[in-house]
């Protein structure tokens, strides 16, 4: 029998559906990579001016926030965020709570496989969320510095087995999603080298269970290396 979409749509979005924001709110001050961008927001219209109506003139980097790594970030010749498949992030997602994992360290393959053990296998598609806790670390600067230092990461033989796995992306609420201090962005090339995105800066993960339904939409630069994102997960 042929899906009925719009019956599909309705009970993700039934009543007792929860919904949960992985994004954080664009702001002024808000922390950012040293040499990227950082946001800005200046008032072009406004009824105070006399204006009909008010707008505002945004700045900012493609990486500002919550957001989105296409391939071309880290590959060359990589898949621009305008031509990454809308469908790379909506999906199984799969939190993996990492809140273990010490500054600076990675996390190791082994944990990701004792996660299956529990859990039941990771599968391709799903888009893997790990959970650091680096987001309780987050604030306005000038309050910044803990979050922007010292946040642990991805190892190599994980983004490796993630892209055995075929899975469609792959995150964290660190800054980064390689450790901080890193001679080499290692699950950036792994990762981005088969194109597969990453996604950086979410928050709310401690909200997730193990599995919800994720959905997220980058803005559509084009040419662009990566764009703010927002991410959000259906609980059921």
């Amino acid at each position: 029998m042929e899906k009925n979409y719009i019956d599909v749509l309705n009970e993700i979005l039934k009543d007792e559906t929860k919904i949960v924001d992985l994004s954080y709110t664009m702001e002024e001050n808000m922390p950012v990579w040293p040499t990227h961008a950082r946001y800005g927001s200046d008032v072009y219209e406004s009824w105070d001016y006399g204006d009909a109506a008010i707008h505002s003139r945004i700045t900012l980097g493609e990486h500002t926030g919550t957001h989105i790594d296409a391939p071309k970030h880290f590959i060359k010749g990589g898949t621009p965020i305008d031509e990454l498949d809308v469908k790379r992030l909506m999906g199984r997602g799969v939190m993996i709570d990492a809140t273990n994992i010490a500054p600076r360290a990675v996390l190791p393959l082994e944990q990701i496989k004792d996660f299956e053990q529990k859990n039941g296998e990771i599968r391709k598609g799903d888009i893997i969320l790990i959970r650091f806790g680096w987001d309780d670390k987050y604030a306005l600067q000038p309050n910044g510095a803990a979050f922007l230092n010292d946040w642990p990461g991805l190892s190599k033989e994980a983004a490796e087995y993630f892209v055995e796995k075929e899975v469609s992306a792959v995150g964290c609420d660190a800054l980064a999603l390689d450790a901080f201090g890193c001679d080499v962005n290692v699950s950036h090339v792994a990762l981005l080298g088969h194109g597969i995105p990453i996604l950086e800066n979410l928050t709310n993960l401690s909200k997730l269970p193990v599995f919800s339904y994720v959905i997220g939409l980058p803005n559509k630069f084009k040419g662009g290396s990566g764009s703010p994102i927002r991410m959000i997960a259906f609980i059921a």
